[in-house]
């Protein structure tokens, strides 16, 4: 396969053959769309390993509008995958609700996390007239 087409003449200008670069992009384009589709779970922003409960429920996909506040084992908190200071959170929520009246709280809490920082984000999610609040947890392994 010959990538420059040499004519007989003693000058001549080489051309590139565009049937060679579109085999490459074609290639290219399967690539990329068959490893996109393998993926099927975003990658969590904040890595937490839940405490384990028995009574622990799969949670749907509904389309509801939530706020997701995480608590790494060393106490840093996350508003959606975000890092915000405790003392931020009650005016974030607030800001939350006022977007959505019925805005859900989904708490996820590292089994490590003190008690006292996850009393911090139910105080400020009721200070911020949020009720609706969701813990996450984990079915134990048998």
């Amino acid at each position: 396969m010959r990538i420059f087409d040499v004519s007989a003449r003693t000058t001549y200008v080489p051309k590139i053959r565009i049937i060679n670069l579109v085999d490459i992009l074609f290639v290219l384009v399967l690539f990329l769309v068959a490893t996109t589709t393998f993926r099927s779970e975003q990658p969590a922003a904040v890595k937490v390993t839940l405490p384990e409960a028995k009574t622990a429920e799969q949670l749907g996909r509904e389309k509801i509008a939530r706020v997701v506040v995480s608590i790494s084992a060393d106490n840093r908190m996350y508003l959606d995958g975000r890092p915000i200071e405790p003392a931020a959170l009650e005016a974030a929520l607030k800001r939350a609700r006022e977007q959505h009246a019925d805005v859900q709280l989904q708490l996820s809490a590292d089994r490590q996390a003190s008690y006292g920082s996850v009393v911090a984000v139910v105080d400020a999610a009721r200070a911020a007239g949020i009720h609706n609040l969701t813990a996450f947890t984990r079915k134990p392994e048998p």
